[in-house]
C-alpha cells in the first residue's frame, strides 16, 4: 500500500500547549487516514518557514500553531514550484485563529485532524507585501505591531485580551504617519493612525470588522482610519474593537487588488501578526494555496 507523506510542523507553545497533550491522537488520525507522518517540532518562525520550504517530497505540509506559524509556513511554500507543493492542511491551536474562523475549522484538535484525513480542499486567496505573502491581515500603525512584542507566555494566559492590554501601553507614544496612494481615479494624502489590508473574515478576533470579506473573491478589503482629535479617534477604535459597524468621514475603505503606497518616514508593517517590510509598500492580491478544510 503507498501512503501519502505528510509531515507536522507544530510550535510547542501555541495556545498553551495544547497539541502537545494531543499529539499521539493526531498521529494516530493521520495514519488511519493513510498518510505516512513525518513530525517537526519547531523552534523559532524562521524554522518554520525553512522547514515548510524544504517539503516539496510532501504530498500535504500540516502547521499546528496560530495566525503567525500558518503565515511563515505559507512563505516557506511559496517558495516550492507550483507542481510541486505540497497542500497545507491547519490544526487551529494558536490565540485568534483567524484563518480557521474564515476556513470553519473545527476547534477541537481530533475534529480538525478528521478535516485533514478527509482530505477536501479549497483554494484560498494570499495577500502580498513587497516581497512577503499574508494570509490574513497586513496592517501598520496604531495597535498593528503587538503582537510580536507580546510574550507567548502571556498570550497563553490571557489570550486576545493580551493584544489590548499591551495596545492601551502604546497609546501615550504613538506617532500618525503620514500616507499616500491612488485607488480609483483617486489621490489621498492622509494622515493615518491606522490601515489595514483584510483578506479573511476576521482580525484579531473581532468578526465583524469586514463582514463582506471573502477568502476567494481575489480582492482584498483596505480600510484605513486618519488621524483626528482623541475622542474621536477612541470612539472609532471602540466600535472597531467592539465589533460593530463602523462608519466614519474619518475611514476610508474600498476592495481593491493591488495598491501602492509611500509615507514620509519608515514605517513598520505586521503581517498576521508576524513583522512585515517597512514602507514603502506595493499591497496586492496574491496567487492563490490549496488548503484542507
Amino acid at each position: 500500500m503507498t501512503h501519502k507523506k505528510l509531515r507536522l510542523i507544530y510550535n510547542p507553545h501555541a495556545g498553551r500547549r495544547k497539541l502537545v497533550n494531543e499529539l499521539d491522537t493526531v498521529i494516530r488520525i493521520f495514519q488511519e487516514g493513510g498518510y505516512e507522518v513525518n513530525v517537526h517540532r519547531t523552534q523559532s518562525p524562521e524554522d518554520i518557514e525553512n522547514t515548510a520550504a524544504h517539503c516539496a517530497d510532501m504530498d500535504t505540509v500540516v502547521v499546528a500553531g496560530g495566525d503567525g506559524s500558518i503565515h511563515q509556513a505559507v512563505n516557506g511554500l511559496m517558495k516550492i514550484p507550483m507542481e510541486e507543493r505540497p497542500i497545507l492542511g491547519i490544526l487551529p491551536v494558536g490565540t485568534a485563529n483567524d484563518l480557521a474562523f474564515a476556513l470553519k475549522l473545527p476547534k477541537s484538535i481530533a475534529a480538525a485532524c478528521e478535516v485533514i484525513a478527509n482530505g477536501a480542499t479549497f483554494d484560498m486567496d494570499l495577500g502580498k507585501v513587497n516581497n512577503r505573502y499574508f494570509v490574513n491581515v497586513a496592517s501598520a500603525g496604531l495597535l498593528t505591531d503587538i503582537s510580536p512584542k507580546v510574550d507567548v507566555r502571556v498570550k497563553n494566559r490571557l489570550g486576545q485580551l493580551a493584544y489590548y492590554l499591551k495596545g492601551i501601553e502604546t497609546l501615550p507614544s504613538f506617532r500618525p504617519f503620514h500616507v499616500q496612494f491612488e485607488q480609483n481615479d483617486r489621490k489621498y494624502s492622509e494622515d493615518a493612525i491606522l490601515l489595514l489590508a483584510v483578506n479573511g473574515l476576521s482580525v484579531g478576533g473581532l468578526r465583524q470588522l469586514v463582514p463582506k470579506a471573502s477568502l476567494s473573491d481575489g480582492k482584498l478589503d483596505f480600510l484605513l482610519i486618519k488621524q483626528s482629535d482623541w475622542p474621536e479617534t477612541m470612539r472609532l477604535l471602540l466600535k472597531v474593537l467592539g465589533g460593530g459597524k463602523v462608519g466614519s468621514s474619518n475611514m476610508v475603505q474600498f476592495q481593491t487588488k493591488h495598491v501602492s503606497i509611500s509615507c514620509e518616514r519608515p514605517v513598520s508593517s505586521d503581517l498576521d501578526g508576524e513583522w512585515g517590510p517597512d514602507s514603502p509598500w506595493e499591497i496586492q492580491i496574491g496567487p492563490k494555496i490549496t488548503v484542507l478544510c
